[in-house]
């Protein structure tokens, strides 16, 4: 076998595509060069690792997404980087996992749980994985995550402790399922955020877009589940301890239908209602106005560039009044523009 068949034969099976034979060939390859030591001067390998380390995370270790564990594993890593060029890093593989190589050292270290699962402890740095499906996940570092390599026909579940976000592909014939402690979040296709934090003893959910049903794991009775129904710019708190599902806005709401034009966000004497009502429509949020007489006032001026808190503070600056968030919902309350007309 020449070394260009030797080579499509590795990148063959770390797709998964090799026979029982060739993952025969591949595993006697790789316990033979533990046994070997790859004679580079230490010139070559300072030259190499500055300038192709950056490639070789950016673009081998990164095209598809694979984990290894064990010495076998550590003796296919090396075979990737020989594949493309990057033998220095063997030599580090070899010489007690160079601290230059953390990302590496981090699937080496036993990210596969089971011959059926995925498990991520304490994730060393930001990540993207690409799941079966097609979805994205996104967990923070410092957080743990396990999936299936083959979701099942009724549902996709993953499990989580920590923090991720998530871009999910829709199957409506298979809701994507998040469980987090005590919380469990289901979805059909969406994109969302959820967050644990033991010392508080809270898991919060954020929806940046879709829908999304957040419940308790535990039922509290027959047919009686405790839970809510997430929409854009919503997010959820769940206490752990008191078992109560507190309904929010996200910090910064961003805008769900931006308006056609910029003419939309400037106002020249403009009802205060018809202000709100464009606002609502933008952001997707509800707002109440508890005081009667400010439905007669009048606003003018330009809310483009500004976020959803900062507009309705100018609003109800020009206005003599103050803004409340309760829950998911804006309320208004003030004195009026009686004073303030010219």
């Amino acid at each position: 076998m020449n070394q260009h068949e030797f080579d499509a034969l590795l990148q063959k099976y770390l797709s998964g595509q090799c026979s029982k034979e060739e993952e025969k060939q591949v595993q006697e390859w790789s316990a033979h060069m533990l046994l070997r030591k790859i004679p580079l001067s230490e010139t070559m390998q300072d030259s190499i690792k500055r300038s192709q380390w950056k490639k070789l995370r950016n673009t081998a270790l990164h095209k598809k997404p694979f984990r290894i564990s064990g010495w076998f594993g550590i003796g296919i890593a090396a075979a990737v980087l020989v594949i493309f060029g990057y033998a220095g890093q063997v030599a580090g593989l070899f010489s007690g996992l160079s601290e230059k190589v953390p990302a590496l050292a981090a699937s080496a270290a036993g990210d596969i749980e089971d011959k059926d699962n995925f498990r991520i402890r304490n994730v060393p740095e930001l990540r993207k994985l690409v799941l079966e499906d097609e979805s994205l996940d996104t967990p923070e570092q410092g957080s743990s995550i396990s999936y299936p390599k083959h979701f099942d026909t009724k549902n996709r579940k993953i499990y989580l402790e920590g923090e991720a976000s998530f871009k999910v592909t829709k199957d409506r014939s298979r809701p994507f399922m998040v469980y987090t402690g005590e919380l469990v979040t289901q979805v059909l296709g969406t994109t969302f955020t959820v967050k644990s934090n033991e010392r508080s003893k809270t898991i919060e959910v954020q929806v940046v877009s879709g829908r999304v049903s957040v419940y308790e794991k535990q039922q509290n009775g027959p047919q009686n589940r405790n839970g809510v129904i997430l929409n854009p710019n919503q997010k959820i708190t769940f206490d752990v301890v008191s078992k109560k599902l507190v309904p929010g806005l996200v910090e910064e709401p961003v805008l769900l239908s931006p308006p056609d034009n910029k003419d939309e966000f400037m106002f020249d004497e403009v009802a205060v209602p018809k202000v709100l009502e464009t606002i609502q429509n933008a952001y997707h949020v509800e707002i109440v106005v508890e005081t009667p007489n400010l439905d007669g006032c009048i606003f003018t001026g330009d809310l483009n560039s500004l976020s959803l808190h900062s507009k309705l503070k100018l609003l109800c600056e020009s206005v003599n009044a103050t803004y409340e968030l309760r829950g998911t919902t804006f309320f208004l309350q003030g004195r009026g523009c009686d004073k303030t007309r010219n």
